[in-house]
């Protein structure tokens, strides 16, 4: 997507009737952002906040305080463990630190093929599946750390 095909979209967002004003579109436009750039760059919130009639530091707020919304540049799957109680009780601090060994990184870095982002994620109301991670948005529950390597074979992890 390029940024005159982004801001179309965003105005598409803003014509849709479904949302009630131009600002309650923030985050639904950096969500447009998310899935279709690397990173949600200076350029894509001056866009958003100039079609939404805002203050460019509300869309910056925005896209810092969500943890969904990523403005350094990610890998193609963005791993996310839920470190939330119930899965820190289930084992997730075991398949953070496994990921980490398999993939070579720790969480909040990206491989440097740019294939794979590993964070920790506050919860992901999926406490009934704890430990729970999602890859991009295919999600993953009750997970062991036998069956990591699996999970990332999936997405095109070659191993060590």
């Amino acid at each position: 997507m390029t940024y005159e095909e982004f801001r179309e979209a965003v105005k598409e967002l803003v014509s849709s009737g479904r949302y009630p004003s131009k600002k309650s579109c923030t985050l639904p436009a950096l969500w447009i952002a998310e899935k279709n750039f690397p990173r949600i760059d200076h350029e894509i919130m001056r866009i958003i906040a100039s079609e939404l009639e805002i203050p460019l530091v509300e869309v910056e707020e925005a896209a810092e305080f969500y943890a969904m919304f990523h403005t350094k540049p990610k890998g193609k799957y963005v791993i996310r463990v839920c470190t939330n109680l119930s899965c820190m009780l289930n084992g997730a601090e075991e398949i953070v630190e496994e990921l980490s060994r398999l993939l070579g990184i720790s969480p909040g870095e990206t491989t440097p093929d740019g294939l794979f982002t590993l964070e920790e994620y506050e919860c992901m109301g999926l406490c009934d599946g704890a430990p729970a991670l999602t890859v991009n948005e295919e999600r993953f529950l009750n997970v062991t750390k036998e069956q990591l390597p699996a999970i990332l074979e999936k997405f095109g992890w070659k191993g060590k």
